[in-house]
């Protein structure tokens, strides 16, 4: 079913008075944007908290604010948003995505949810030449199939990346003789999932980190207390499980209900999720999580206020990164100052943006200092690594117990 949301934010669709006629007469009336994301189906809960909701409130802050300026037709438009729901189906996003181009001629398109999604659907955005910023995607294929695919970006840490600083970590800990450098590892059979557990068995490799388990459950599974306790019986020093949202809550509690608490415990999307701190509270600290933000960016108070306004709830990082994707596709649109897809992808392939995520700059088009690992730290989700970007904080080691 087609869901269109109109949002004009009150911006009159004339052109501005003293503006020339002739940029009057040819200026767009709106800026139409169309998605095709997970409204319903088991990626629903991840797409909604981390994609299309800020897309809701970027279009919301952009034409309160009047529109995105085109400097051809000097002056703001406002942006439409069309949306579909992909019910968390690969081949019915694909083909919604095909249908907002050829049916509904949209002017642009942004992103689905997830990896799996984000790569299906990244042919077609690459056949019709539409930029996009896929944020809530990571797989060692991109930086293999990024210069084959120009007009996709890939915003998100990658799985080698995302890896090679927690095996890292465990290796020095052991150096350190605070741990003994034994890990366990679970993740959920999709691509994400297999991705992360297979670039971490090659990273701890590398650092002589001993894997003493590694083992997949199903997308949907409803329990995972005997995996649990598998893992607990090895004494693991540290426990990774590259999850999903619904499974990162489930992990987490049922982790707490045998009484596993080891000094190192990740969990994967969904972590940061405001509902993820309500439910453990205080036990969610110094629990590691994949990905991170710069909380010292400028703008991100600003932008959190907002968010809590139209949501009425707290933020999480993923959709602080994907609303930043959105300023960034805002940036490169103002700079060519015209919808002209080929221009507004070569201003972002060229680019650096500051937004209120991060820093981002493509090379390959692949970001190339993504965070790659956070953790909650009192109620507060920080950066850790890499080390070295602005607003990184100090490892919290050990995880208090639950």
């Amino acid at each position: 079913m087609q869901r269109r949301t109109v949002l004009k934010g009150g911006v009159s669709l004339l052109a501005a008075a003293g503006a020339p006629m002739v940029a009057r007469a040819q200026a767009p009336k709106s800026i139409r944007i169309g998605y095709a994301v997970s409204l319903s189906g088991p990626y629903a809960p991840g797409a909604q908290s981390t994609t299309w909701s800020q897309y809701k409130l970027w279009a919301k802050d952009v034409n309160d604010a009047g529109g995105i300026f085109l400097k051809k037709h000097d002056r703001k438009v406002p942006i439409e948003l069309i949306d579909y729901d992909d019910r968390s189906q690969i081949e019915e996003a694909i083909r919604l995505v095909e249908r907002l181009i050829l049916n509904d001629k949209v002017d642009l398109v942004l992103p689905p949810w997830g990896t799996a999604t984000n790569l299906a659907t990244a042919p077609v955005f690459n056949k019709h030449e539409y930029p996009a910023i896929h944020y809530t995607a990571s797989a060692m294929r991109v930086r293999q199939l990024g210069p084959r695919w120009p007009y996709s970006f890939w915003a998100l840490v990658q799985p080698d990346n995302g890896t090679e600083p927690l095996a890292a970590m465990c290796a020095q800990l052991k150096k350190e003789g605070k741990i003994k450098g034994r890990i366990a590892i679970m993740h959920v059979a999709d691509q994400l999932g297999v991705e992360m557990a297979t670039a971490m068995v090659d990273a701890c490799k590398k650092a002589a980190v001993e894997v003493v388990y590694n083992k997949s459950y199903p997308l949907g599974v409803s329990d995972l207390q005997p995996q649990i306790r598998e893992v607990m019986a090895l004494d693991p020093d540290a426990f990774f499980c590259f999850s999903y949202p619904t499974d990162t809550f489930m992990v987490t509690e049922q982790a707490q209900v045998v009484g596993f608490s080891p000094p190192i415990f990740y969990t994967g999307v969904g972590t940061p999720f405001p509902a993820y701190a309500a439910k453990f509270g205080a036990k969610k600290n110094g629990v590691l999580l994949y990905g991170a933000v710069d909380t010292t960016a400028p703008g991100q108070k600003e932008y959190i206020a907002r968010h809590k306004a139209m949501f009425n709830r707290d933020v999480e990082i993923g959709s602080i990164g994907t609303y930043g994707t959105l300023q960034i596709l805002q940036k490169a649109i103002e700079q060519v100052g015209e919808i002209d897809r080929k221009k507004i992808r070569d201003a972002i392939a060229a680019g650096t943006f500051e937004t209120v995520a991060d820093v981002y700059t493509f090379k390959d088009q692949v970001h190339q200092t993504a965070w790659a690992v956070g953790q909650w730290q009192g109620d507060e989700v920080v950066g850790v690594y890499p080390a070295d970007k602005r607003g990184a904080k100090p490892l919290m080691f050990p995880k208090p117990k639950w």
